[in-house]
Parts: C-alpha cells; structure tokens; sequence
C-alpha cells in the first residue's frame, strides 16, 4: 500500500477533501467491479480472438483516445460494447463487454471503426464542454473511413493513421 506522508503546512479543510475523495475513488472502483468489469461468465463472449493495434493523429500518440468496433452486419447491436482505450504509446487492446462483464478479444467477423478523442475545453471546471481532438468524421461509423476484418487467431492491426 501506499506511505503515509506528514505535510504538517496542510489544512484541515484540505485533509478532509482529500479523505472525501479518495472515498469516492475507492466506492467508484467497488462499483465497477461489482457492474461488470472482466469476468470468467463468459456466457455471450465466446469465441474472442486477440486484437491489438494502435491510434495515431498526425503522426502522435492519441493517448485517452476511445476505440469503438460496431460489427457490419448489425452496427447497431444491443447490449455489446468492443472497445478499448489507447494508451500512452498510441497502443490498444480491444476487449468486449456484455451486461455481466467483459474479456480480450472481438469476435471474427468485419467491422466499422471509430475513433474518438477529446479533453475538456477548461480542465479546471469539471463541467466544461469537451473539445474534439481529431476530426468528428472519426466518431461516427457511417463517416469513419476505417474498417477491419478479424480473423481465427492473433490479429495485430495496421496502425490508424488519423487525418485532419
């Protein structure tokens, strides 16, 4: 666990919004565990195969950025999310979820891309508006000029390449 560090110039006022928080941090991932986080019930993920690729916008990392699959035979399934979350590096993992949970992998089959990507306009008010940090064709499988196809086995994609 964590070190316990005395700071004796903090005030109370600030102790106590940090206990608060750290509460509510705490209560969060409780939650998401408890709502579906990896599961071994796989009933509804069967036959997943590993996909791994990476998200770039003009020619860096897109790190934050979200990346949806939406299957082209039913691009508006109910109760699936394919996603993933690329990283620091640009990289990403996808994984699908159904209401039970989620594990690795996107079933074979072919499908329309999306990328989104955005930070808030002000980062000191947690109400702010967003501010799209690639192109909104990207965020929109009938406008996402990205497709792929899933394949028996290890599927490491070619990079995105995002454009303005």
């Amino acid at each position: 666990m964590g070190q316990f560090i005395w700071a004796p110039h903090l005030r109370c006022e600030n102790f106590k919004s940090t206990r608060a928080l750290l509460g509510l941090v705490a209560l969060v991932g409780v939650l998401g565990c408890a709502a579906g986080g990896v599961t071994s019930d796989t009933e509804g993920l069967d036959d997943l195969q590993p996909v791994t690729g990476s998200v770039s916008f003009e020619g860096k990392p897109t790190p934050g950025a979200t990346v949806l699959f939406f299957p082209m035979d039913n691009a508006k399934l109910k109760g699936v999310r394919i996603s993933a979350e690329v990283d620091e590096d640009g990289a990403f993992e996808m994984m699908t979820g159904v209401p039970k949970g989620a594990l690795p992998g996107v079933k074979p089959g072919k499908y329309f891309v999306t990328v989104t990507w955005t930070k808030p306009a002000n980062p000191e008010d947690k109400d702010s508006d967003m501010i799209d940090l690639v192109p909104a064709k990207y965020g929109d499988y009938n406008t996402s000029p990205i497709r792929v196809e899933i394949k028996d086995g290890e599927n490491s994609l070619d990079p995105f390449e995002l454009t303005p």
